[in-house]
């Protein structure tokens, strides 16, 4: 059975939290974009809705009731949109601070595993050196084996 040495515990806790970032920061990306979506739609209802007085005072006309009711919804549609301008912003800082989270899990998990690649190769070349050593013995001990007979 193969040891667990406390690098692989590491890198494997590592991998986890990048893991749990990823996926933290695809749910804060999927709100982010659905709030721009939400805007976008409020600001172009905003517009038609503009347009569409427009149009109607420009040819039939309208009454100054319907016309302050107009532009008492327009008015209400300006402070959505701007109260949903604040949420899109906090989206988006929330989309940046993930985003740094997962590059700092990602740089941690990276360094991991340079020490765990440079401590495979430490224990490899001190293999390949003991292996070294045990062939020089063998060849020194068949050399010597043959002179004497």
């Amino acid at each position: 059975m193969a040891t667990i040495s406390p690098m692989d515990v590491l890198r494997d806790l590592a991998q986890q939290k990048l893991d749990d970032t990823t996926s933290h920061l695809g749910k804060v990306q999927q709100d982010y974009s659905r709030a721009v979506t939400q805007l976008e739609q409020l600001e172009a209802y905003e517009l038609e809705y503009q347009q569409t007085l427009q149009s109607n005072m420009a040819n039939k006309g309208i009454s100054v009731v319907d016309w302050v009711n107009h532009q008492s919804f327009i008015d209400s549609l300006g402070k959505v949109v701007f109260q949903h301008t604040g949420h899109v912003t906090q989206c988006k800082k929330s989309v940046d601070l993930a985003l740094s989270s997962w590059r700092s899990d990602k740089q941690r998990l990276n360094s991991f595993d340079t020490l765990k690649s440079r401590a495979e190769e430490v224990r490899t070349l001190k293999e390949n050196r003991q292996e070294q050593k045990l062939m020089d013995e063998f060849a020194q001990r068949a050399s010597l084996g043959k002179k004497v007979l």
